[in-house]
């Protein structure tokens, strides 16, 4: 009895506590990474049935007692709980999980979940590309991807060289083919990063195929950023910087130059010398080189409703470039929208980019020049006008200065820095109008139809002002205006004495495709199927270009006009329409899989172009097929509690490329008769027509480039979903790469023709790690690292194309060759073997010329005592055979930190700038002064100041390096005016270190000729070199 009176008062007594801790729990939920609210959030009572979810705001509020425990939940998150604790208000920040492979991507007319993907894709999303602010959206994910080699350019305005798995291509394009939004496109250049929502890299043939004749290269999918269902959301992102040239060359001063120079002249008997202790020392970099500024700014605004989605920005970058005067400026506005209808089954989507783009660029030689040039040269004289070499060859003065009976020659044939680069005066606008309007409609649950056409207009003016009159003055300090004139006067159709040229160009292109395709969606039992059928029209290259050259306008730039011309000279106008390209298409694809278990995938496109209806062709079909076996999903695996997610998969498929240049397919046969006429010999007692054996130029019927690549990968997930990973094995063959070579029997008439006379192999391995841990509520880490290695080799050339030379040089030496076995166009020169150090060593010894004591010695490779060609060997390529990348990302409360940086190994670059030097009045480097040879025994690796100039090893130097692509800190204040309201500042560091062994300014050059590997790729000669930038910034969300 006492026992029970004792339990009844206990319970008596607990139930005012038990009634006063029951009631209601709010609070606020957001994402742990940006501090944004999470809207949707699903909020629940543990054990009970209980549950509410979070507002547009991110708030909740439920019913709980006490000694409850709540469950916060949502899609994309890590599930949380939390104990009450009494507690009445309770904020709650989620973890984002680790979907690198859960993730949905972006793929040809429509979209995958990784899982079930049978071919690799690279992904980079939003929040990867704002960590990276650039000009260019693909610069920003250098080294984000494997397989993915972007060389970058840093001229203002400019765009990357993108390579996805290796240089498949000799001749034709080897860009890969972009998409934006279901837009075909050439690049994104006129498209502003801070619009990105993600970029899918479709890197194989089973997830590239799917555009048959444009894949070899690979596919660039971006998705740009759309609205969403909620309250309107506004955001600005702006950020200002200041650039620098990352890698300065030293050169040779004033004392180090006479020396130099004297050295040279007393090798070689010249009859004077320079005096010491002149009066100029110039610096030609500090002189030419500025403090660049980049200034961006960005405002969306985005949101929706049950019947609209909508998102509206505008960009503003404006970046001026360490060359005085260059400039570049971009303002792009873009609206995306979506239009419901019918508890949306009927859909329309519209889509809409405008950007206008204004240039004021300056010309790469001025790097050249500066670096050529003599320190003793002035950069203005006294009397206004610019420096020039003049040099008393009687008082040994770098000066123009003589009195009678002296002498003045030229010091070298190098043009003033400084004045190249102030006289140049173009200017370049672009105004660009892409845009499309998709309708979509679900025809039952798993059937739906889209149909979308898209277009693109390009508008292109440019104006390029050359002051003649002035660059003629300043040629000579002694010249007048006053002899010009009756130069002028005595001359009056003669073009050297015009006051000035007027050139002006305008260009417009028009590209538009329509697309049609059904796609259907269903899952029965455990059987999973996915079709797509569809048809695409496309006609791009649709336009004229107008171009008109005049003299003598008024000196005011308002004035400069083509109609302002001085009519006592010819004008030149020139019209020409560009021939267009049609495409008609029918692709198919089917996905099915098994329980998610075993895939399959089958694609298939028929690609007809009129690039080349010359020949005939017209089509072809392009297939693949991939397989995948998710091991993870089978019942054995499911014990294994450190393993998440296991899938391997393989593929194969048959690619194309019809990129190739303007007017190659076209190649016809002339009939004329005045000695050019085109014809194709026979030889042999069969009188067998010999292809590139003729008199002209030869006519070989071309078609596209057709590559067949195999693959197989790896994915997986390990240890509660931190560790994620994927390994891929290729093997991608060109069966039939365009070269242009030369005839056999050369003649005056003679041209470079263009055939399929070789196949190129890029085979290869790529591996992707991302470890992804939270540590607590306020501190949570990402490390990721990819590699990628590619061997480039030509398996296969036609005997007669073998040995076809490139890397040609200014002074006219050949560096490259193209050879079976070998990667394309590889570096084919003398190997040095030290330095000849006597005359008596000279003459004994193999050489080539008539070298002197201090020139480099070369290896006589065949022992015959002999220097010639058949001693050159191949000494590797320019073409990286690693490329690598690592990220490291720290969030601790408000405060974030990241560091990326990219790097490549494998590689020779050809010093150009060191290697080109015509004559003994041009600077050199410091360090080649320091390291010269200077008589027996001094050196045996570096020539004295009297060398050659032939192509040799001694100018190939390593191209691997690895650079600190960008160093960001963050910090974010919450809440600033409303619940919703952020506004994070941050401080960015662009590649504030390299780690490299070259010389020069920059190992990372694609050379001036867009990546042609037969011409200066990976030779340095003019290259913008890298910039270093300090970035602040803002990001604002309200």
């Amino acid at each position: 009895m006492r026992n029970l009176f004792t339990l009844l008062l206990f319970m008596v007594c607990t139930i005012p506590f038990a009634y006063s801790q029951t009631g209601s729990v709010s609070g606020t939920v957001k994402d742990g990474n940006s501090q944004m609210v999470l809207p949707g959030v699903t909020v629940t009572v543990q054990g009970k049935s209980i549950s509410t979810q979070t507002d547009a705001s991110g708030k909740y509020t439920i019913n709980a007692t006490g000694t409850d425990v709540l469950l916060f939940n949502f899609i994309g998150f890590s599930d949380k709980s939390v104990s009450v604790n009494n507690l009445t208000t309770i904020d709650v920040f989620l973890d984002e999980e680790d979907q690198s492979i859960d993730e949905v991507v972006v793929v040809g007319y429509g979209t995958q979940r990784k899982v079930d993907l049978t071919g690799s894709i690279g992904s980079v999303k939003a929040s990867d590309i704002a960590k990276q602010p650039a000009t260019s959206a693909m610069q920003s994910i250098q080294g984000k991807v494997s397989g993915l080699n972007i060389v970058a350019n840093e001229q203002p305005g400019s765009s990357p060289t993108v390579l996805i798995r290796g240089m498949g291509s000799a001749l034709g394009g080897r860009n890969p083919f972009y998409v934006v939004d279901g837009i075909p496109a050439d690049n994104i250049n006129n498209i502003s990063p801070s619009d990105i929502l993600s970029i899918n890299v479709l890197k194989d043939a089973s997830s590239a195929s799917i555009y048959g004749i444009r894949a070899a290269n690979g596919v660039i999918m971006v998705t740009t950023k759309k609205g969403s269902a909620g309250r309107t959301q506004i955001s600005y992102d702006g950020s200002f910087g200041i650039k620098g040239i990352l890698n300065r060359v030293d050169m040779a001063d004033a004392n180090q130059f006479i020396t130099y120079f004297n050295e040279n002249a007393a090798a070689i008997g010249q009859s004077w010398t320079l005096q010491p202790n002149q009066e100029n020392n110039t610096d030609w970099y500090d002189e030419l080189i500025q403090n660049g500024q980049v200034y961006n700014n960005s405002i969306n605004l985005s949101g929706g409703s049950e019947v609209v989605d909508y998102y509206l920005s505008y960009n503003n970058l404006t970046e001026k470039g360490v060359l005085e005067g260059s400039k570049f400026q971009r303002h792009t506005i873009r609206n995306n929208n979506t239009y419901k209808f019918f508890d949306n089954k009927l859909k329309f989507m519209q889509t809409l980019n405008l950007t206008m783009t204004n240039a004021t660029p300056k010309p790469l030689a001025a790097f050249d020049a500066a670096y050529k040039q003599s320190p003793l040269v002035p950069v203005m004289y006294e009397n206004g006008r610019y420096g020039r070499p003049f040099v008393n060859q009687t008082t040994g003065l770098v000066t123009y200065e003589s009195t009678a009976g002296q002498t003045v020659g030229n010091l070298n044939s190098i043009g003033n820095p400084v004045f190249e680069n102030y006289r140049y005066n173009e200017l370049l606008n672009t105004v660009s109008i892409q845009g499309s309007f998709e309708g979509e409609y679900q025809i039952t649950n798993y059937l739906k139809f889209n149909s979308r056409f898209s277009g693109t207009k390009v508008y292109n003016k440019n104006r390029n002002f050359s002051n003649v009159k002035e660059a003629w003055l300043n040629a000579d300090p002694r010249r007048t205006e006053a002899e010009f004139e009756a130069l002028k006067l005595a001359n009056p159709t003669s073009l050297t004495y015009v006051n000035n040229t007027l050139t002006t160009g305008q260009s417009e292109s028009f590209r538009w495709a329509w697309e049609n395709f059904l796609t259907f969606q269903k899952s029965f039992d455990k059987h999973n199927l996915e079709l797509i059928a569809g048809t695409s029209l496309e006609k791009f290259n649709i336009g004229n270009n107008y171009s008109a050259t005049g003299y003598d306008v008024p000196d005011q730039e308002q004035y400069w006009n083509i109609n302002m011309a001085s009519s006592g000279y010819n004008k030149s106008v020139n019209q020409t329409y560009i021939t267009p390209t049609a495409l008609q298409s029918y692709f198919a694809r089917g996905q099915y899989n098994y329980d998610s278990r075993y895939y399959f995938t089958a694609t298939v496109r028929y690609d007809g172009t009129s690039t080349f209806k010359a020949s005939g062709d017209y089509y072809d079909v392009f297939p693949s097929f991939g397989a995948g076996w998710t091991i993870s999903n089978e019942s054995f695996a499911q014990d294994i509690s450190w393993l998440n997610f296991l899938k391997v998969r393989a593929n194969w498929g048959r690619l194309g490329n019809q990129a190739i240049p303007l007017n190659v397919s076209q190649v016809l046969q002339s009939t004329g008769t005045n000695g050019n006429e085109n014809v194709n010999y026979v030889f042999g007692p069969n009188q067998d027509l010999i292809f590139g054996a003729a008199y002209a130029t030869p006519v070989i019927p071309l078609s596209w480039e057709v590559t067949e690549e195999t693959g197989v990968g790896v994915d997986f997930t390990l240890f509660n979903s931190h560790l994620t990973g994927s390994f891929d094995y290729y093997h991608k063959l060109n069966t039939n790469a365009i070269l242009s070579v030369k005839p056999l029997l050369n003649s005056t008439f003679s041209q470079n023709f263009y055939d399929h006379g070789a196949k190129i192999l890029n085979s290869g391995f790529e591996a992707n790690l991302s470890w992804n841990k939270s540590v607590n509520e306020n501190l949570s880490y990402t490390v990721g690292v990819n590699y990628s290695y590619n061997k480039n080799e030509v398996t296969d050339v036609k005997p007669t194309y073998d040995g076809n030379t490139g890397g040609s040089l200014a002074n006219g030496q050949i560096t490259k060759q193209l050879r079976e076995g070998q990667p394309i166009y590889a570096w084919w020169m003398w190997e040095t073997d030290g330095v000849w150090q006597t005359q008596d060593e000279i003459n004994a010894g193999a050489k080539y010329g008539s070298p002197r004591p201090g020139h480099l010695k070369y290896k006589d490779q065949n022992g015959d005592n002999v220097i010639d060609d058949r001693d050159k060997v191949f000494l590797g390529s320019y073409i990286p055979t690693s490329i690598y990348g690592v990220n490291l990302g720290i969030n601790y409360k408000a405060i974030d930190f990241s560091i990326d940086g990219y790097g490549v190994g494998g590689n020779k670059i050809y010093n150009g700038l060191k290697g080109t030097r015509i004559d003994g009045g041009e600077n050199i480097a410091a360090s080649t002064f320091e390291n010269r040879w200077t008589g027996p025994n001094s050196s045996n690796t570096d020539p004295g100041a009297a060398r050659d100039s032939y192509a040799s090893s001694y100018y190939l130097e390593s191209g691997a390096y690895f650079r600190i692509n960008n160093v960001t800190l963050g910090y974010t204040f919450r809440n600033l005016y409303s619940n919703t309201s952020n506004l994070r500042v941050f401080f960015t560091a662009q590649n504030p270190l390299i780690f490299t062994k070259y010389s020069g300014f920059s190992p990372e050059i694609t050379g001036t000729d867009n990546g042609n590997p037969a011409e200066t790729s990976g030779i340095e000669l003019s290259a913008y070199p890298t910039t270093r930038n300090f970035i602040f910034g803002v990001n604002m969300s309200f």
